[in-house]
């Protein structure tokens, strides 16, 4: 399909940021005529207090173009990748972004060299809104260097994504897989389905043809992601941090102690439900020998309705109704005023995701194919559209940009809210079967799987940081051991699984997956409560929402009476697994 046969009701709006494109170069060079006038008061900006305030005002309006530039100019090219009008506006805003950086480089060491007189400024009550976001920068006070070691450290940027880089350019040709007699394509978009075929053979021979190719590969691939991972460690020791994990959690000033307790329950303390699941598993699927390739395989014979789009959002509503009307009307606007681009077509992104800033509307852009995952990413997706959209309406542009840390937590509450409805309105044994499965799969991948794989990311980030050697072949042996540990002897690990790990780009997100793990503890106590009538933890959770970033996430989440360095937490999210894991295994038994 090509975008032009779509419906435009269908497709976002984006003349809501920008109605010409000449409106783009407009505030373009708006943002330009800013960055020179904020350049030349380097040397005056902390004179007095009427100079500091007038610097700060400056830099918010600067970082506000930005963002409504970018957004405007990458929105657009994810759906019109072949416009090179937009190409251009998006090498244009990049061009610029990376000139702001190398410009402005002055200001944090400025910030903490006069860090006395920062403080005494901030008393005044016109600079209230910024108290936070200047106290976080006057925390790194003992990881700045001198202003000529800042200097060339921001000139190494561009260099420094280098591995990045290189493994978002490698694209690699699967062989075909051979289905009922038929040559049929694979590619990453397809070899889930593959996975999920009735025939072992085809499971095998996607799994097989897949990996190869990565394992044909490893040397490159090795080399990349040892070079993600040397690359961390280098800053952090440039920056005196004891370990690449403590560098990466200081921007959200988390503890590396709540790191490894996510890592303890999970890896260690509750590892045998994960192993339980899997013998439960084999069992349904009466197998001998199961693979690790034979774990997409559908436990339940289910096959769930279409949905149109209008179906999609009627259940949405009743779904987020919990929250109250203000929630409810977002969605609302969301669906009327066209945030969303809903359909695949050719050249357009693959995958969702929630992309917006103060200044423009959260827009959401997703494949929708109209099955239940369509749907589930739909709730997902606004999820994340609501807390920025809730953000931003109720604090100031200073303010209202939310932490990664805590950005997973809106969405998966929502998902969660979305299964639980499901399960509530199940007609049959079947369909709540299907949707008691969905929900242990969907546990299994964040509460499980992705501590595995911040373990590996950590042991890497180690090897970088001592010196240790990190071959293709220490890497793969280390993933295919963690695998086989981890999935226990119920499941057999193919020879590839080593090779799986350069398919996964989170690891070269800098510690990212253990806040998906996060994110499902917290949603897990969030909607039980929610699900209860509890009115005090709705108010609480719909403050977080309207919260941005006012805070460290940590004291965000404890204000949504959510604590993430209690070990209750965890506890209870994993005891919702077992009893989960208990009403599947009655269910499919009777």
């Amino acid at each position: 399909m090509k975008r032009e046969e779509i419906d435009i009701k269908d497709t976002w709006d984006l003349s809501l940021i920008y109605k010409e494109d000449n409106d783009f170069y407009s505030d373009l060079d708006k943002a330009k005529e800013l960055l020179e006038s904020i350049s030349k008061q380097k040397e005056s900006f902390l004179d007095n207090v009427d100079a500091f305030l007038k610097f700060h005002e400056d830099y918010i309006q600067l970082s506000r173009y930005i963002q409504k530039l970018h957004c405007f100019a990458h929105l657009h090219c994810d759906v019109e990748p072949n416009n090179q009008n937009y190409q251009t506006m998006y090498a244009a805003i990049m061009a610029f972004y990376n000139q702001v950086q190398a410009s402005l480089d002055f200001y944090s060491v400025s910030l903490i060299n006069s860090s006395d007189k920062v403080e005494e400024y901030l008393t005044d009550e016109r600079l209230k809104e910024y108290r936070y976001s200047i106290h976080d920068i006057l925390r790194n006070k003992p990881h700045v260097l001198s202003q000529e070691m800042e200097t060339l450290l921001s000139k190494t940027a561009t260099i420094a994504d280098t591995s990045e880089q290189v493994f978002d350019a490698l694209r690699l040709e699967y062989d075909p897989v051979i289905v009922d007699g038929k040559k049929q394509t694979l590619n990453s978009a397809t070899l889930n389905e593959f996975l999920k075929n009735k025939n072992p053979r085809v499971r095998r021979d996607a799994y097989h043809h897949f990996f190869k190719e990565y394992k044909k590969y490893q040397n490159a691939f090795a080399t990349t992601l040892s070079g993600v991972m040397k690359k961390d460690a280098f800053y952090a020791d440039v920056r005196k941090f004891d370990s690449p994990l403590e560098a990466s959690l200081f921007d959200d000033n988390v503890p590396t102690s709540l790191f490894y307790k996510i890592l303890d329950k999970a890896n260690k303390e509750y590892r045998p439900l994960f192993h339980r699941y899997n013998a439960l598993k084999k069992k349904i699927l009466k197998m001998d020998e199961m693979y690790n390739y034979d774990l997409s395989v559908p436990l339940v014979e289910y096959e769930t309705k279409k949905y149109t789009i209008d179906e999609c959002f009627d259940i949405i509503f009743d779904v987020v109704s919990i929250y109250g009307d203000e929630y409810v009307n977002i969605i609302k606007q969301a669906k009327e005023e066209r945030w969303i681009d809903y359909y695949p077509h050719d050249g357009k992104r693959i995958g969702a995701y929630s992309s917006g800033c103060y200044d423009t509307r959260p827009y959401v852009l997703m494949n929708f194919i109209g099955d239940y995952n369509s749907l589930s990413t739909m709730i997902h997706e606004l999820g994340h559209s609501c807390h920025t959209y809730l953000s931003c309406h109720n604090q100031s542009p200073v303010n209202c940009d939310y932490r990664i840390f805590a950005a997973e937590v809106a969405s998966t509450v929502n998902e969660t809210l979305l299964i639980n409805y499901m399960l509530e309105h199940a007609t049959s044994k079947e369909e709540k079967a299907y949707y008691l499965y969905e929900f242990l799969e969907n546990c299994v991948g964040l509460i499980f799987r992705q501590p595995m794989y911040a373990e590996f990311e950590d042991i890497l980030h180690n090897y970088a940081k001592d010196g240790k050697p990190m071959s293709a072949k220490v890497i793969t042996d280390l993933y295919y051991q963690m695998n086989q540990d981890y999935f226990g002897e119920n499941v057999k690990m193919d020879d590839l699984v080593g090779y799986s790990c350069f398919y996964i780009p989170h690891f070269y997100y800098n510690y990212y997956v253990y806040k998906y793990t996060l994110g499902m503890t917290v949603a897990l106590a969030v909607v039980s409560r929610l699900l209860q009538g509890d009115e005090v933890q709705k108010e609480a959770y719909l403050n977080f929402l309207k919260s941005g970033g006012s805070k460290d996430p940590v004291d965000l989440l404890k204000s949504a009476l959510v604590d993430p360095t209690e070990d209750a937490l965890y506890d209870d999210a994993f005891h919702y697994f077992e009893d989960l894991l208990n009403q599947f295994k009655e269910l499919i038994e009777q």
